[in-house]
């Protein structure tokens, strides 16, 4: 009975609808401006402005009588009726419906695909599985399967576009459509459970292990890590599907972190398949295995979970269930707490690189009506007298560590490490481009603020590479551009509402030129002049820097400048540092010309320059080039984990010249591998031995180029011993691609490429 009214309420809608009369693009929008303006439709502000934006694109592409404008025009036209009409619509919707949430960076519409049970009742909380697709998809062309069904909410969502990685506001937007789901549906938050494939099976690990206390479970297709701490996903139980000959997401991808995970004691399924190369999603028996897994598992409460081991990168993920980084350590690295509620209401928490952690006592196993012990990093414990607070900040004081109700007040929101992806976390963003100078860096100044508001992260798209059938280059936002202004256009209210995109020198850019005295940074006469008196070549240079907003200190900005109008060209090196990782530096300088390093620099945790810089060793001459720099680092790694072998990758985004000699540090290096792990695999002789063709030198294009250090003589390989290769990070897909090696014995070795650099430098 309950399926047939709603194919009668459907089929009466689509009356309604046929019987409109066709109207014209400024009528629809009319309309739809009447609607947005109306308080008691902001539901609908989303869909209204993506309809809008489809309706608006189609004129421009096509014509206004051509076939596909009429269609958009007129489903942006029938839409506005039917929510003007009744603004309890939503609650009503039920099957497979295309939607959009409007996003707060941008003010856009960004499009989901949403399955509404067919059986939902608001008075029941319900569960939600959140698909993410994979490289080259959308939330449309990935999700052709989707149907009406009872039971649970899905949501197939978009990310940006069909390459954002999710990173930045492609990650944003995913926590934004959960947010706006919730927002409007009853759903059951302890069963919100995530999945996707390749890309989608990465940013699965992503999501998971930066939030760890939001989602149920992560179903993972063909998935990979990067820079995600495993510590973070104890309690994020995983079922994932793998082919052994997978040529684009080779198995050596996850496996270390699912070994690892499951050392560690949580519930992780690993079915291992081989013969589907990357289309492991047709492996049908997984396929079953994991659906029947999946709706099983369910979040355990805040007060249930006794310990946490949770390393924070950035400022958008600090949080690990009951606790949180409230202040940052002193050193550019990630900021690490492990957390056990013991007998007795012992709390022991062992703290790396942070200054004050928040507890919410409220949320956790710990009995507030008794006295509290803490004991930090082994110390004799320290009671906090009962009754307990909601919540307390576990902070350090002159060297001791104590408990406070609050910390003293900061204009400034806190220092973290991560680099300009940060400024991309899905607040305001506005990208300003300088408007001074000669005619030809002035037009180079608008044109990289337009490659800029391409991409959903720091990164200045180019026009190039792959497209999808609609014409849209992968790596760029599929539905609209992120906001531009000119300087001369920039208002109070533009700067204290927004992270900032400054682009140009304070003589191109007046809004630059007005912060000035408030930035730790100057450009100017061939110089860059930091604010402790350091000072850096800045003749053929360009430079980036992360800080605080000075006018509105919550939120950040990043100042991208230069000393020669051709430097602004989309895909300038500089920007690139916050494409797809979080970096440890604050500031970046790197030579126009060749894309080389010249030094970066840091703050503390109180905005000030951290000194260690100048002590740090110059790199020599021969580590110059893009190859000699790639194997020192490959080198490092195999000297700190004692391998036989460690895999040399090419080092994005420098340039074939990596750094700039007499001038780059060790340390300008070091935050170029923030949180990089790595990874140990053995393989036999004989398994070497038949790659091995594989594994020669060749001068090949970069996404290519790899080697092992020491170089491959298979004069020397026994075929019956066995071997062990050390891996970098970023030279596991590079491996696994190039060797389709599907090794059993692979581990995350809890050692990091930065430390073996600095271990290891004299002897590279």
């Amino acid at each position: 009975m309950k399926k047939l009214r709603l194919l009668l309420a459907l089929l009466a809608a689509s009356l309604v609808c046929a019987a409109l009369p066709a109207a014209t693009l400024a009528e629809a929008q009319t309309a739809a401006d009447t609607a947005l303006a109306r308080n008691d439709l902001t539901a609908y502000r989303g869909w209204i402005k993506f309809l809008r934006f489809e309706a608006e694109t189609a004129v421009a592409r096509h014509g206004a009588d051509s076939p596909q404008a009429k269609e958009k025009t007129d489903r942006l036209a029938d839409w506005v009726q039917r929510i003007a009409a009744d603004p309890q619509l939503l609650g009503k919707l039920r099957g497979v419906q295309e939607w959009a949430y409007e996003s707060p960076a941008d003010g856009s519409g960004q499009p989901f695909k949403l399955v509404i049970p067919s059986d939902y009742d608001a008075a029941r909380p319900t569960p939600l599985s959140v698909s993410m697709h994979g490289y080259s998809g959308n939330h449309l062309e990935h999700s052709t399967g989707a149907a009406p069904h009872d039971g649970n909410f899905e949501a197939y969502v978009l990310g940006r576009g069909r390459g954002g990685w999710y990173t930045g506001l492609s990650q944003a937007d995913v926590l934004h459509v959960i947010d706006y789901i919730e927002a409007h549906w009853n759903i059951d938050a302890r069963r919100i459970h995530l999945g996707g494939g390749s890309m989608g099976g990465g940013a699965t690990f992503k999501l998971g292990s930066r939030y760890p206390h939001r989602f149920a479970s992560g179903q993972i297709t063909c998935g990979y890590t990067l820079q995600e701490a495993f510590g973070n996903l104890t309690t994020f139980p995983i079922y994932a599907t793998h082919s052994d000959d997978d040529p684009v997401v080779p198995v050596m991808h996850a496996h270390s972190a699912y070994h690892q995970l499951r050392e560690a004691g949580n519930q992780v399924i690993f079915d291992r398949t081989n013969g589907y190369g990357h289309a492991v999603w047709d492996y049908a028996d997984g396929n079953a295995r994991s659906a029947v897994w999946g709706p099983q598992q369910v979040l355990p409460l805040s007060t249930e979970v006794r310990h946490i081991d949770f390393t924070a990168l950035d400022c958008a993920a600090v949080r690990g269930w009951w606790a949180e980084v409230a202040q940052w350590g002193p050193a550019p690295k990630p900021a690490r707490f492990v957390l056990t509620a013991c007998p007795q209401n012992l709390l022991q928490a062992d703290l790396t690189n942070v200054d004050a952690l928040r507890l919410r006592l409220a949320e956790s196993p710990l009995d507030r009506t008794q006295p509290l012990q803490i004991s930090v990093n082994g110390a004799v414990p320290f009671t906090v007298a009962a009754p307990l607070p909601e919540s307390l900040v576990l902070v350090r004081q002159n060297n001791a560590w104590t408990t406070v109700a609050a910390l003293p007040a900061d204009p400034r929101r806190m220092h973290t490490p991560g680099g300009p992806i940060q400024v991309y976390d899905g607040s305001p963003l506005l990208i300003v481009y300088g408007t001074h100078g000669d005619a030809a860096t002035q037009a180079a100044l608008r044109t990289a603020a337009e490659a800029a508001s391409k991409t959903a992260h720091s990164e200045w798209a180019e026009d190039a590479g792959e497209k999808g059938p609609d014409g849209a280059y992968h790596e760029q936002n599929l539905y609209g551009r992120l906001p531009v202004k000119a300087d001369t256009a920039v208002t109070e209210a533009d700067l204290k509402g927004h992270n900032l995109v400054l682009i140009g020198t304070a003589s191109e850019n007046a809004v630059v030129a007005r912060l000035a005295a408030q930035l730790p940074v100057q450009f100017a006469d061939g110089k860059i002049r930091c604010s402790d008196g350091a000072e850096l070549p800045g003749a053929g240079a360009m430079l980036g820097l992360v800080h605080y907003n000075p006018v509105d200190p919550q939120r950040l900005l990043f100042w991208v400048a230069a000393d020669t109008a051709a430097a602004y060209a989309p895909g300038a090196v500089v920007p690139a540092f916050g494409r797809e990782y979080f970096f440890g530096a604050d500031l970046y300088v790197a030579d126009t010309a060749s894309g080389a390093l010249r030094a970066t620099r840091s703050f503390d945790n109180a905005w000030a320059w951290t000194p260690d810089r100048e002590s740090s060793p110059l790199l020599p001459a021969r580590l110059a080039s893009n190859q000699a720099l790639a194997l020192a680092v490959a080198e490092a790694t195999r000297l700190e984990t004692g391998a036989d072998f460690a895999v040399a990758h090419r080092l994005a985004p420098l340039g074939d010249t990596a750094i700039t000699t007499g001038v780059t540090r060790l340390a300008d290096i070091e935050p170029l591998f923030y949180h990089n792990g790595i990874d140990v695999i053995e393989v036999t002789g004989a398994e070497l031995l038949a790659v091995a063709p594989k594994l020669a030198p060749q001068d090949t294009g970069w996404r290519a180029w790899m080697r092992l250090t020491p170089a491959l003589d298979t004069t020397k390989i026994d075929p019956a011993r066995r071997y062990r290769i050390a891996l970098p990070m970023f030279s596991v897909g590079p491996l696994g691609r190039a060797t389709l090696l599907a090794p059993r014995v692979q581990q995350r070795t809890g050692l990091f490429v930065d430390d073996a650099l600095l271990r290891h430098f004299e002897q590279l």
